[in-house]
């Protein structure tokens, strides 16, 4: 899968294309949810914090799906934690997204919260990302620093903040992404 990547610098451009791809993938995440259902998970740690998950599916996740699913949150937060670091280089950012944009889950639709619970029971107040799949792909990953959104057919846009924005274009033919906007 090639992508075209294009980046504006700058704290301010960060917060504009966040508050753009906030909206612009806000509806499609809300009609997406209304079809789903609530569960929650918590994946009890011996050490450190634990895990708890609030996922919205069609069915519950199995154990194969949900070992699939902490995986796949478990390297997302290694990329997030990446990104946050040093951006990299386009060649970098395009393998990260190409992760991102892989098929998973058997083509699940989802919306996953994740957030730390420690060892004392004290829940973190605010989620650690929010993730949206449709057909098992990311379209939307949601961060305090980050926001990753697919924005129309075969078009994606992450904001760093206080780094800048890129626009992500999928250079191959349709991928069944459907217009988000």
């Amino acid at each position: 899968m090639a992508l075209r990547i294009s980046f504006k610098p700058g704290m301010r451009q960060s917060q504009q294309a966040a508050r753009y791809f906030h909206t612009t993938v806000g509806a499609l995440v809300g009609d997406l949810v209304e079809q789903l259902h609530e569960r929650s998970y918590l994946i009890a740690a011996e050490k450190g914090p634990s895990l708890q998950l609030r996922a919205w599916t069609k069915d519950e996740l199995d154990e194969a799906n949900l070992h699939e699913l902490l995986d796949w949150l478990l390297n997302l937060r290694a990329d997030i934690h990446a990104l946050h670091e040093a951006p990299g280089t386009s060649d970098q950012m395009a393998q990260v997204v190409t992760n991102w944009l892989a098929a998973r889950l058997n083509g699940a639709d989802l919306f996953v919260e994740l957030t730390l619970v420690e060892p004392d029971g004290r829940v973190q107040e605010q989620a650690e990302f929010s993730l949206c799949m449709m057909r098992g792909r990311t379209v939307m990953l949601s961060t305090n620093m980050l926001l990753f959104t697919w924005l129309d057919q075969d078009i994606f846009g992450l904001s760093l903040a206080g780094h800048g924005s890129y626009l992500l274009e999928l250079q191959e033919e349709a991928h069944g992404y459907r217009k988000a906007s």
